[in-house]
């Protein structure tokens, strides 16, 4: 395992423990399979560290082969959407199975998706609203957040800037 890939593994344990504790006493807490509102409404298509991709790219490539054309399938599309500019205002996750709400490569999953729903950087808008909502419903004020932009500080250190979808993809994809 590359140095980059240890400290990623590292970085996603600590956010694991951290996801846990939130989770520990909170059944209601809507982030698991099906609730896929922030895989259905990225902001934009991802951008992750090299070692994400390499990670993505793996899994992408260990899918059966039906499920790995549906997955480049939906690659292409939003990077052809990308590339021309006719992103929706809600982008989809090409690596969601949108019929099972699950995402497909779910143990390689980038750390924004790891930390989506429990950690906030509320002076940038990345914070889940269903569970804003929730929390608020029931008076829970014990919950304690993680940092979402120390974790994005943290990736950047530990694994280089993100790469852009479209960078990472665009050579990959015959347009």
């Amino acid at each position: 395992m590359s140095e980059a890939s240890q400290l990623l593994q590292n970085l996603e344990a600590q956010i694991e423990a951290r996801v846990q504790a939130i989770r520990a006493d909170r059944d209601w807490w809507p982030c698991r399979r099906g609730c896929d509102a922030c895989c259905r409404h990225l902001a934009h298509p991802p951008e992750l560290s090299a070692a994400e991709w390499v990670r993505v790219d793996t899994a992408v490539a260990s899918l059966p082969a039906p499920i790995q054309a549906v997955v480049e399938q939906k690659i292409e599309a939003l990077l052809r959407q990308s590339i021309e500019q006719t992103l929706s205002a809600a982008v989809v996750c090409p690596y969601l199975d949108e019929q099972a709400g699950a995402c497909r490569i779910y143990d390689s999953r980038p750390i924004a998706c790891r930390t989506y729903g429990f950690f906030v950087a509320r002076d940038h808008d990345q914070y889940c609203k269903q569970i804003e909502s929730e929390v608020n419903d029931r008076g829970d004020d014990t919950i304690v957040w993680g940092n979402a932009e120390a974790i994005r500080q943290d990736s950047v250190r530990l694994s280089g800037q993100p790469i852009a979808f479209e960078t990472h993809y665009r050579d990959r994809i015959k347009l």
